[in-house]
C-alpha cells in the first residue's frame, strides 16, 4: 500500500481508502471479508457517513470494529451536512442540511452510533453558498479543539468557496481545511449523478494542492465505466450512468485506457485509477469494491506509474503515445 500525509494527522494515510456507501448488515459476511482483506493489504482509511445506505453502513462497520478491536490502528472518515436520506436510502435533496448546527448534530450522532471518541477526518458532504464559510469553519475548529475530530474538510465545493474558507482559517489561526473530496476521474461528466455533486479536473486538484489541501476523490473509477462495463453509446446502462458518462469523448478515452492497459499488461480499471493516483498531485481515492476480488484488482493500480506522455494521451491532449 502506498501512503500520503495529510495536514493535521500524524499517521500516514493509505492512498486507497475503503468506501462504504453500499454497506449494510444484510451483506455482513462479504463486507467483513472485504474489510479484513483491505487491512491485511496495508489499508487504514475507512470512509463512511451517517446517511450511507440509509444509515446502515455505520452499523456494520461498528460491529466489525468491535469484533476486530482495531479502531486505534485505523483512520475513520465520517461526514456531515448531507441532505436528508430516509431508512430506505431515498434522498431528499430539497431538504438541505448545510449549517453549523448540522455539523454538530451529525457528529454527535455518529460518534454515539459508532461508539468511538473521535473521527480522524470529518468532512462536509455538500455546500450551500447561502451559508457563510465563517460559520462552518468556526464549528469545525470548535470540534477539533474539543478532540472530537482530528482534521476537517469539505466535499463537492467550488474552488472559490474553498479559498474563502481557507483564507478565513488562516486569518483566525485555525488548522483549516485538510482534505477536499470531489469526484476526480479521467472521465468527463456531462451531468452529475447526484444533487450538487462536483466533478473536477486536474486544474481543480492542482489549485487545492497549492492551498495545502489533499484531495480525496470519490468515483475515481468512473462508476465502473472503465472496467469497462459498456462498449459504446448504444450500450444498455442505467440512466444516471448514461447521463453522466456516455459521450463520444469518454468512449475515446476508454479505448485509450484499454490500449495503455494492454501495453502495461494490467486491467483497464487499473489504468483509470492510476490516472487519479498519479504522483503529479497530492491525492488519495475512496473506492467502493463489492468484494475481495474487486478490491485486490483495484490495489494493483498502485503498481502502474503513468508517464506524463501517457497522461496527456489519456486526456486526449495528444494523438499518439
Amino acid at each position: 500500500m502506498e501512503y500520503c500525509q495529510i495536514k493535521g494527522l500524524d499517521a500516514q494515510v493509505a492512498r486507497i481508502a475503503l468506501g462504504t456507501g453500499w454497506f449494510g448488515p444484510e451483506n455482513e459476511e462479504a463486507i467483513f471479508e472485504l474489510m479484513d482483506a483491505y487491512v491485511a493489504n496495508g489499508g487504514n482509511v475507512i470512509d463512511t457517513g451517517r446517511f450511507y445506505n440509509g444509515g446502515k453502513a455505520e452499523t456494520v462497520i461498528t460491529k466489525w470494529l468491535k469484533e476486530r478491536g482495531n479502531r486505534d490502528e485505523l483512520l475513520l472518515v465520517n461526514k456531515a451536512c448531507h441532505h436528508y436520506v430516509d431508512e430506505n436510502n431515498v434522498q431528499y435533496p430539497d431538504k438541505s442540511r448545510v449549517g453549523a448546527e448540522y455539523i454538530t448534530e451529525d457528529l454527535e450522532y455518529s460518534l454515539k452510533n459508532m461508539g468511538v471518541k473521535h473521527f480522524d477526518m470529518y468532512v462536509m458532504h455538500r455546500d450551500n453558498e447561502d451559508v457563510p464559510v465563517e460559520e462552518l469553519m468556526d464549528r469545525f475548529e470548535q470540534h477539533r479543539l474539543e478532540g472530537k475530530i482530528t482534521t476537517y474538510g469539505v466535499s463537492n465545493w467550488s474552488v472559490e468557496r474553498i479559498k474563502a474558507a481557507n483564507d478565513y482559517c488562516k486569518e483566525k489561526g485555525y488548522q483549516g481545511i485538510s482534505i477536499n473530496s470531489p469526484s476526480f476521474t479521467l472521465a468527463d461528466v456531462k451531468k452529475p449523478r447526484w444533487f450538487r455533486a462536483v466533478y473536477v479536473d486536474a486544474d481543480y486538484v492542482k489549485k487545492n494542492n497549492e492551498m495545502g489541501i489533499t484531495v480525496m476523490s470519490w468515483g475515481a473509477q468512473g462508476a465502473g465505466f472503465f472496467v469497462p462495463l459498456w462498449k459504446d453509446m448504444n450500450a444498455d446502462a442505467p440512466e444516471d450512468i448514461k447521463g453522466a458518462f456516455f459521450t463520444e469523448g469518454n468512449f475515446k478515452k476508454m479505448a485509450r485506457v484499454e490500449e495503455v492497459a494492454k501495453i502495461r499488461e494490467v486491467e483497464p480499471i487499473n489504468v483509470a485509477l492510476a490516472y487519479v493516483l498519479n504522483d503529479r498531485f497530492d491525492v488519495f481515492a475512496s473506492i467502493g469494491p463489492r468484494n475481495k476480488k474487486e478490491l485486490l484488482s483495484s490495489l494493483k493500480a498502485q503498481d502502474v506509474h503513468l508517464t506524463p506522455e501517457e497522461i496527456a494521451y489519456l486526456e486526449l491532449r495528444t494523438e499518439s503515445l
